[in-house]
C-alpha cells in the first residue's frame, strides 16, 4: 500500500510546528525520502520512522530548506553502520554539493552512494523501476533547476472470486494451471482466469511538486494523479511576490489539481507570514474541492 507521511510542511522559513520540507513514502518493504531540509533527521525519529532501510532519496532542488539536513543524514547513515546503496536523485550540481559538505567537514561514507542528477530536459524521466513501483521525475519551473516526482504503482495481478470459482465446476487441482495458461478446456467447456477472478484495484499514484511557479505544464507530467501534493506558499492577493520568487498561490495549485484531474490535493510550503492557515485552504476549495491542509506528522489519505 502506498503511504505518504508529511515531515515539513513550511517554506524558506521554518516555523515551530513546522519544518522545512521532508516526506516519508513508504510502499510495502520500499522506502523513498522526499527532500531533506534541516531537521529533517529529528522528525524521522520524533516519528519513529525507520529511516535506516532508505532505499532512495528524492531531492527536487538545491536551496537550504530542502537540502539542509540531507549531508547529516548521511553521516547518521554511516555511523549506523550502512552496508547497502543508499540511490540519490536530484538535479543538476546535486553530486558538487554533496562533494563539498562531506568533503568540507572531513566526513566519508563506508556505504555505495550513487547519484544521478537529472539533466535539463522538458519531459518526464523514468528514474526507478521495480515490480513494485515507477517513479518518474520532470522538470519545474522555479529559477534553479528543479524537478517534481511521480511515483506510481505497479498494476496488481486480478485476484480469485471464490464464488465464480465454484460456479465453473473446475476441480481445485486445476487451479494453478488456469492461473498459468489464462483459460482451460473442462468437459468440453472453456474457461479463463477472466472468468473466475476479479480485476485488481486501480494502481494509485503519488505526485510531488515544490518549488515551482505557476505552470499547466505540471498538468501534462502527472494527468491522472490519485493524490498531487503542490506547493501554495502564498495567497493569491500575494501574487507579485510569488511570481516574483517562482511560486505557486493555493489558486493556482488548485487549478493545476484540476487540470490533471487529480482525485485528492494537498498543500503545503506555506509561506511564515501566514500564521492561520484556513484562508489558503479556503481560496484552494473555490477550484478544488477536494483540497487538503499537510500537518506535520500527517500520513496522507489516499481515496
Amino acid at each position: 500500500m502506498l503511504s505518504v507521511r508529511v515531515l515539513g510542511s513550511s517554506s524558506a522559513m521554518p516555523l515551530h510546528g513546522r519544518h522545512h520540507s521532508a516526506q516519508w513514502l513508504q510502499y510495502e518493504n520500499l522506502y523513498f525520502l522526499l527532500d531533506c531540509g534541516e531537521a529533517t533527521q529529528h522528525q524521522l525519529l520524533r516519528y519513529r520512522l525507520p529511516f535506516p532501510k532508505l532505499n532512495a532519496i528524492f531531492i527536487t532542488h538545491l536551496h537550504a530548506d530542502h537540502v539542509g539536513g540531507l549531508a547529516g543524514l548521511l553521516t547518521t547513515l554511516h555511523m549506523q553502520g550502512r552496508q547497502k546503496p543508499l540511490y540519490l536523485f536530484g538535479p543538476v550540481g546535486l553530486r558538487a554539493f554533496l562533494e563539498g559538505q562531506l568533503l568540507g567537514t572531513f566526513s566519508a561514507l563506508r556505504y555505495p552512494l550513487y547519484i544521478q542528477e537529472m539533466l535539463l530536459r522538458r519531459e518526464k524521466v523514468l528514474l526507478w523501476e521495480d515490480n513494485r513501483i515507477e517513479a518518474w521525475g520532470f522538470p519545474l519551473q522555479h529559477g534553479v533547476p528543479t524537478n517534481g516526482y511521480l511515483f506510481v504503482e505497479k498494476p496488481k495481478p486480478r485476484r480469485l472470486d471464490p464464488a465464480r470459482f465454484a460456479e465453473s465446476g473446475l476441480p481445485n487441482k486445476l487451479l494453478p494451471l488456469l492461473k498459468q495458461q489464462g483459460e482451460i478446456v473442462h468437459e468440453g467447456r472453456r474457461i479463463t482466469w477472466d472468468s473466475v477472478s476479479l480485476p485488481p484495484p486501480p494502481p494509485r499514484s503519488y505526485a510531488y511538486c515544490t518549488d515551482t511557479t505557476f505552470t499547466t505544464e505540471i498538468a501534462d507530467f502527472v494527468s491522472g494523479v490519485t493524490v498531487l501534493y503542490h506547493e501554495a506558499t502564498f495567497l493569491s492577493e500575494h501574487q507579485d511576490r510569488a511570481k516574483q520568487t517562482f511560486h505557486s498561490t493555493a489558486r493556482e495549485a488548485a487549478l493545476i489539481a484540476e487540470a490533471s484531474h487529480a482525485q485528492r490535493l494537498y498543500i503545503g510550503h506555506f509561506s511564515t507570514r501566514y500564521k492561520d492557515l484556513l484562508p489558503l485552504l479556503e481560496e484552494a476549495r473555490q477550484y478544488f474541492a477536494e483540497t487538503y491542509l499537510v500537518e506535520e506528522g500527517q500520513t496522507l489519505a489516499f481515496p
